[in-house]
């Protein structure tokens, strides 16, 4: 039941649902590789405070712009999941520029951040890759999880017939949802129009 309630929502709902969903992975993935370089599973300390801050948002936007909120999470292929790659070495690249920059000019102003230790870093190097495998873990998993929960059983599709369907849109986005589609065997891709 709860299933078909998450398939019958509305695509901006889904779309918010999985934003929050997000929002809530990405510093629980930061916290996680601070606490597995550190072996402490207590909260980092106040001066960390702002990485975990940082990390959603930037990563909210970055996962915009790579098409994470387009894809159809029940038909997510081999596309999407090179897209979450992609996304999150870019979201953890972007993090680790940004907590170690002694100062940012933006627009002539000069923005600094007290967070850079001089040679040393307010974190251990390995910080940046153990959260990129934790974010991938997380953020992939988590579309992954979703995907094979609301996809049917393979009984379902023996007694139902293939669904024909014809694509309005012949651009990138089309072609796209055309090869998610095909990772759904209840579906047969006609056309575009």
């Amino acid at each position: 039941l709860s299933t078909m309630l998450i398939a019958n929502l509305n695509r901006k709902t889904k779309h918010t649902l999985m934003i929050l969903a997000d929002v809530f992975l990405v510093p629980f993935s930061l916290w996680v590789a601070f606490s597995l370089r550190l072996s402490d599973w207590s909260w980092p300390s106040p001066n960390q405070e702002f990485f975990f801050l940082l990390a959603p948002v930037l990563a909210v936007p970055v996962f915009f712009k790579f098409g994470m909120y387009r894809e159809v999470v029940r038909f997510i292929g081999q596309r999407g999941m090179v897209a979450i790659f992609q996304a999150t070495g870019v979201v953890v690249l972007l993090w680790f520029v940004l907590v170690t920059a002694d100062f940012i000019i933006f627009h002539d102003v000069e923005i600094k951040f007290p967070l850079y230790l001089g040679t040393e870093m307010a974190f251990p190097r390995s910080i940046p890759v153990i959260f990129w495998m934790a974010l991938l873990l997380t953020v992939g998993g988590s579309r992954q999880i979703v995907r094979w929960i609301l996809m049917e059983p393979v009984s379902n599709y023996s007694t139902k017939p293939k669904r024909n369907i014809v694509i309005y849109g012949a651009g990138m986005g089309g072609v796209h949802l055309a090869s998610s589609l095909a990772q759904n065997s209840r579906v047969n891709v006609l056309g575009f129009i």
